[in-house]
């Protein structure tokens, strides 16, 4: 049966080589997975070309109200937006490590003083 599958198999995307490592399920699964991402590459495809051939239309027609790119693709706006609020996280967690990080030294410096204080009250 793997035997027969082969051809297939290698033409659903499974590399040759790994193919006789595979288990019967882990074939099918690995299938399941290349066609259902060929199926999303077409579609995010398709949009692209919908969207350019919109925008080819209105370039002809009415060049004047020809939109910006944002408005063409409101969803790299999301992406960015996405972006930046990582940015923004990780620049709150560097400044939350800061503000630990400057008090951590200043209890140090507490502590170093008071140990001198002592050592000077014990030399008295």
């Amino acid at each position: 049966m793997l035997q027969h599958m082969y051809p297939q198999a290698v033409e659903a995307g499974i590399p040759a080589t790994e193919y006789w490592q595979m288990t019967l399920e882990e074939i099918m699964i690995q299938v399941s997975a290349n066609k259902k991402n060929k199926e999303n590459e077409l579609r995010e495809r398709a949009m692209f070309d919908y969207s350019q051939q919109r925008l080819a239309v209105f370039a002809f027609n009415d060049p004047k109200k020809f939109p910006k790119f944002e408005e063409a693709y409101p969803f790299l706006n999301q992406i960015r937006d996405a972006v930046e609020e990582a940015k923004t996280e990780e620049q709150l967690k560097q400044e939350a490590m800061s503000r630990e990080q400057e008090i951590f030294l200043a209890q140090a410096e507490a502590i170093k003083v008071t140990r001198e204080r002592r050592k000077l009250l014990e030399e008295r």
